[in-house]
């Protein structure tokens, strides 16, 4: 009897082992191979992929000049940037969707399967996707004409369009500089920032917050009047209550945040990223919104 239920515990096992998700060093061994940037620069630059996810499933089109428009199965529309990376990563930047976050994947081609598998930072699937040659859902009038900065997708472009019997007379476009400077910030201020993160009802009026990563951080019912977040990420944050009277917020980044019955009066939101916040029963009473993007921003009824 023992061994029987023993049998039926590997057989079990063996089955759930099966249907976990496929990362990409199991890609490497199913015959699957990484696509270098150039590579995946010739598989989507004006082209379109038909991708499915978990929660996407639609076409997406690469139009060369890094701008993408996309339409899911239920008809609706978006569209935004894509570029490559140094580190043979393709980064898509939806306008609205995914609360117009920077995602950036590896990518496999499994010609076996002819299929491309996108792949997270942190090796977990995510897309599958076939590639379509040109604009399968015509959607390239809807993208901008305006070209983004120079990029690894500008500089493979730029050299395929270079003759090979000919040298470019052009000046070859500077690469990326993504070097961080030393930061200037104490340790204790750092700190404060951390902890920051987690901190609903604290007292922290006036506090210097500026470029603080404090994604869906809680902060419910905090006192942050007169604190300074400029550039601060604070995407998906929880704000419901907080005290912002006469806070700085000049650029932040607020995508998705819940400001619902916040006090927001005075406080300055110049150039703040609130597309999808939740403003609803907030008190925004001298606030100052100039250039801030109120893209289906919920409970602002008139730009103050």
């Amino acid at each position: 009897m023992k061994s029987v239920l023993l049998f039926w515990v590997f057989a079990l096992l063996l089955m759930l082992s099966s249907c976990s998700p496929i990362t990409s060093k199991q890609a490497v061994k199913q015959d699957s191979t990484q696509l270098k940037a150039e590579q995946i620069f010739e598989t989507v630059a004006d082209n379109s992929l038909v991708m499915s996810a978990y929660d996407f499933s639609g076409t997406v089109y690469f139009d060369r000049n890094g701008q993408l428009a996309a339409i899911d199965n239920e008809k609706q529309r978006d569209v935004g940037k894509w570029d490559l990376t140094d580190e043979d990563q393709l980064c898509l930047k939806f306008r609205i969707w995914y609360y117009g976050d920077i995602k950036c994947y590896t990518v496999y081609d499994n010609q076996q399967a002819d299929r491309l598998t996108f792949f997270t930072t942190n090796g977990a699937a995510y897309y599958t996707a076939r590639q379509i040659e040109g604009d399968l859902e015509s959607l390239a009038g809807k993208l901008e004409k305006s070209s983004p900065p120079r990029s690894v997708r500008r500089q493979i472009a730029s050299q395929q369009s270079e003759s090979p019997s000919s040298p470019s007379t052009s000046e070859p476009p500077p690469s990326r500089d993504v070097a961080i400077n030393p930061s200037s910030e104490s340790d204790s201020d750092l700190t404060v920032k951390r902890l920051a993160g987690n901190c609903p009802g604290c007292n922290m009026t006036g506090m210097d917050l500026r470029e603080a990563s404090l994604i869906k951080a809680n902060l419910e019912g905090a006192d942050l009047s007169g604190a300074d977040l400029r550039y601060a990420n604070l995407r998906r944050a929880n704000l419901s209550g907080a005290n912002l009277q006469n806070a700085r917020l000049n650029h932040a980044n607020l995508p998705g945040a819940d400001l619902t019955n916040a006090d927001l009066r005075g406080a300055d939101l110049s150039g703040a990223n609130l597309l999808l916040a939740n403003l609803t029963d907030a008190d925004v009473s001298g606030a100052t919104f100039t250039n801030a993007n109120l893209e289906k921003t919920i409970g602002l009824e008139t730009t103050p």
